[in-house]
């Protein structure tokens, strides 16, 4: 029995203590101001590291994934300026969250190769089945005299760009051929970098209970979170690089955490502070542009129950730019209330701060439904905001009525890039996502607000649901 344990599972050693620092989503290089005093920033970041490695000059730093995308400066500039300040901390592993994918593979690429550090996966694959763009598929790092395997692991790929090239495989199969592989060698600690839920991590550790730890992503955006299963941690620090974990390792003992917040009680380093600021500014002088007025609040998160103001507008918007018949929208995608009164830049970009190129195709009638009810009549339904046609969701039933859609007729579509890769069925793209005519989504926005000077949308009943009730 323990011969077969020990070809199955790594062999568990003694040695000295190893030390990680350990940080998430770092989808801005400047700090949050929404709370008093900011939070995250990198400039603190590298105070922390720097403090680290004066006590363990072999620390290990770690970034859980996501520094592409996913906030308004993440839709700006697309990732381009976190090497630059990533490198100068510096991060020794990169895990990826699915937001690294937004704006593609090719771009994904280019900023892999900026970056110093080491970038892993073990359940991202290529078209062929190897690993996404030939990655290690794990690690193994000497710390101390510990030899400690690392394993990567990302989810939720479906809610990015789609493309071949970037695949997920499954998440509990690539774990055990990661184990199959090394399973004649010897490790202290087996460490799990995972952008998973909390769900999939507690069933990980009970599928594999020989990892000592696991990293993941975010359960809140400010509050860091350790829970347990059995003996073995898995820690999720805040949001946007608002804090950070530093994890003693030891063969002897249970990992040693201490939770370290990156507020205005963390000092900052002078360099990066500088170069923040820099940031900072160049963001806001862009964002101040004023381009009308808002007389109604625009509510996003009721995008996602119900017809908004925010959706019939972002959906108009892309009606009146390319002139099609239909438009249509996930309320998913639209991120963040804004307030009525002068609506700048920055309201449109923080309506759609993912900057995803729009697509105009042409399609037939059941087509167009056959997609909204692939969405809004799923296990987790997303609710589509369209404009150009309305339907009615009947819950009682589990049917969509579409009173004004023939099914054999052919109609013009826009959608954004990122609906586009859901579309099962279409007769022809007339305007790809690479194609000249294709901007991105808060552009056209921009464009629209700019014309239109006063915007003041209307409920329409486009969107109407009958109840279980």
């Amino acid at each position: 029995m323990f011969k077969l344990f020990f070809l199955l599972s790594p062999f568990i050693l003694f040695a000295q203590n190893a030390q990680i620092i350990y940080f998430t989503d770092a989808h801005q290089l400047y700090e949050l101001d929404d709370i008093e005093g900011g939070r995250g920033g990198v400039a603190r970041l590298k105070t922390v590291v720097d403090n680290a490695r004066k006590e363990n000059n072999e620390t290990l730093t770690i970034h859980g994934g996501d520094f592409v995308g996913g906030v308004l400066y993440g839709g700006m500039y697309k990732g381009n300026h976190m090497p630059n300040a990533l490198n100068q901390i510096p991060i020794d592993i990169f895990n990826f969250g699915q937001h690294e994918f937004d704006y593609g593979v090719d771009h994904l690429i280019t900023l892999i190769n900026q970056t110093k550090g080491t970038f892993f996966t073990s359940n991202l694959v290529d078209d062929k089945g190897s690993s996404f763009h030939q990655l290690p598929t794990y690690l193994i790092k000497k710390i101390n005299n510990q030899t400690i395997l690392f394993i990567g692991l990302t989810d939720q790929m479906q809610t990015t760009k789609k493309d071949s090239r970037a695949q997920q495989a499954d998440l509990f199969l690539s774990v055990e051929k990661v184990f199959k592989q090394v399973k004649n060698q010897l490790f202290n600690q087996i460490v799990v970098v995972s952008q998973m839920d909390l769900a999939k991590n507690r069933e990980l550790v009970k599928r594999f209970p020989t990892i000592n730890l696991v990293l993941t992503e975010e359960v809140d955006e400010y509050n860091s979170q350790i829970n347990y299963v059995g003996k073995t941690p898995i820690i999720a620090t805040a949001g946007n690089m608002s804090s950070v974990a530093k994890i003693n390792l030891s063969s002897h003992n249970l990992p040693q955490i201490e939770i370290i917040p990156l507020d205005k009680n963390t000092l900052k380093d002078k360099v990066l502070a500088k170069l923040e600021a820099q940031e900072k500014n160049n963001v806001e002088k862009e964002l101040k542009q004023k381009l009308a007025v808002l007389e109604v609040d625009l509510d996003a998160f009721e995008s996602l129950k119900t017809e908004s103001l925010a959706g019939n507008f972002v959906t108009d918007a892309m009606l009146d730019y390319y002139k099609t018949d239909l438009a249509l929208i996930d309320g998913s995608g639209i991120r963040k209330n804004v307030e009525k009164g002068d609506f700048t830049y920055k309201s449109a970009r923080t309506l759609l701060p993912f900057g995803n190129k729009m697509v105009v195709v042409e399609l037939n009638g059941k087509d167009f439904k056959a997609f909204l009810e692939q969405n809004i009549l799923s296990e987790k339904p997303k609710l589509i905001q369209v404009a150009g046609t309305k339907f009615i969701i009947n819950k009682k039933s589990n049917s969509i009525e579409f009173p004004h859609l023939e099914n054999e007729k052919k109609y013009t579509l826009v959608l954004n890039d990122y609906n586009f890769g859901k579309l099962k069925n279409y007769t022809k793209i007339l305007i790809g996502a690479d194609d000249e005519k294709s901007i991105e989504d808060y552009e056209v926005l921009k464009i629209y607000a700019e014309k239109q000077q006063i915007i003041n949308p209307k409920i329409e009943n486009r969107i109407t649901i009958i109840d279980y009730e």
